[in-house]
């Protein structure tokens, strides 16, 4: 059977919607499948089919749909292959059937079969007139041999496969969301660490008379998926046996940059980090800071005791930074804790975050 004759064409206002879906469903579908299969390679290749067939496939098949009238019969094709050639003599009724938002005609044969036609279609809830207009033509074309119903039947089958197709793509893009990953656009995150030593050694010689280095505990480790730079400052003196005492206080810095690993981002990691970081243990307290980084808690270390101890742990983008001061007075507590939250903010302004 020839394929030329009368088309009849999906309507205007199916268009409207499928042309943009298009385009989101291209970009979201792109963006998961390059970030996934760099991430995690071909083991997600599955996934990322069913994710472009559905956000793009989907909308494709309702702009590629045709249905042309010939002579002896109706040709109708869906991309990308399928095409059905129909003579008129054997259609026996021509149905309306329902979907989850659009209506299009069905051709019943004589012998049993259903044949959907790709177009038209339209939105059962609007009135669309060019949709009338080509059913219209549609029933003319076949009268002589075949039966109209008007009245629409609900078509369960694609009522039921649409959503749960789309909620299955949905959802395999949020167990890895794009953007979540390093590549996402305009997404800030930093990418070096300065020396924790060097950024603190002028403020904790002010805080702490006397103060020096601890080498032992004091370290930069750049490592492939986690840098980490931590310095502490004792302020001590010799006592008489020979043994070293902390006489004044001690400020302990630790500084980490996640680049995440797999499928948790950076910032996924800083965030878990963060979390292990200031789960306290009994008797201690946990305050939290607003604006400070996206997350910031202040901790008293020792309540009750003669020290006055307390730790300040920050969370920003795929940062951790925490600072310890101790002083042997309990007095000093609040001022203790004022100045362990200056350094956190010093320690944040002086970490570039960039946009990738």
């Amino acid at each position: 059977m020839s394929e030329t004759g009368k088309p009849l064409g999906v309507c205007r206002a199916v268009r409207r919607v499928a042309w943009p879906a298009v385009f989101a469903g291209a970009v979201v579908s792109g963006l998961y499948a390059v970030m996934g299969l760099m991430g995690h390679g071909t083991p997600l290749l599955l996934p990322v089919v069913l994710v472009v067939l559905v956000l793009v496939g989907r909308p494709l098949a309702v702009l590629g749909g045709r249905t042309r009238l010939t002579g002896d019969g109706i040709v109708t094709r869906r991309p990308p292959l399928w095409r059905v050639a129909v003579p008129g003599s054997c259609v026996g009724l021509v149905a309306v059937r329902r979907g989850l938002l659009l209506e299009w005609p069905v051709l019943c044969l004589r012998d049993g079969r259903l044949v959907e036609l790709a177009a038209p279609a339209r939105f059962w809830f609007r009135a669309d007139p060019e949709f009338d207009r080509a059913l219209d033509a549609l029933c003319a074309h076949v009268r002589a041999h075949a039966g109209v119903v008007t009245r629409p039947q609900w078509s369960v089958p694609r009522l039921a496969a649409g959503p749960l197709l789309t909620v299955a793509a949905v959802v395999l893009v949020l167990i890895d969301p794009p953007w979540a990953s390093d590549a996402w656009p305009l997404r800030r995150h930093a990418r070096h660490l300065p020396d924790a030593c060097r950024m603190f050694d002028a403020q904790a010689r002010v805080l702490l008379p006397g103060a020096t280095v601890d080498r032992m505990l004091s370290r930069s480790d750049d490592l492939p998926h986690v840098a980490r730079h931590t310095c502490q400052w004792n302020s001590s003196r010799l006592a008489a046996d020979g043994t070293t005492l902390v006489d004044f206080g001690r400020l302990s810095v630790v500084l980490e940059l996640e680049h995440g690993v797999g499928p948790v981002s950076d910032a996924e990691e800083a965030h878990r980090d963060f979390v292990r970081e200031t789960r306290i243990d009994a008797g201690q307290s946990e305050t939290r800071i607003p604006h400070l980084g996206e997350e910031a808690e202040l901790i008293d270390m020792r309540p009750g005791s003669d020290l006055a101890w307390v730790a300040v742990a920050v969370h920003r983008a795929n940062i951790e930074e925490k600072i310890e001061l101790m002083y042997r007075d309990r007095s000093r507590e609040r001022e203790a804790a004022r100045t362990a939250e200056s350094l956190a903010r010093l320690g944040l302004s002086e970490i570039h975050f960039h946009r990738t």
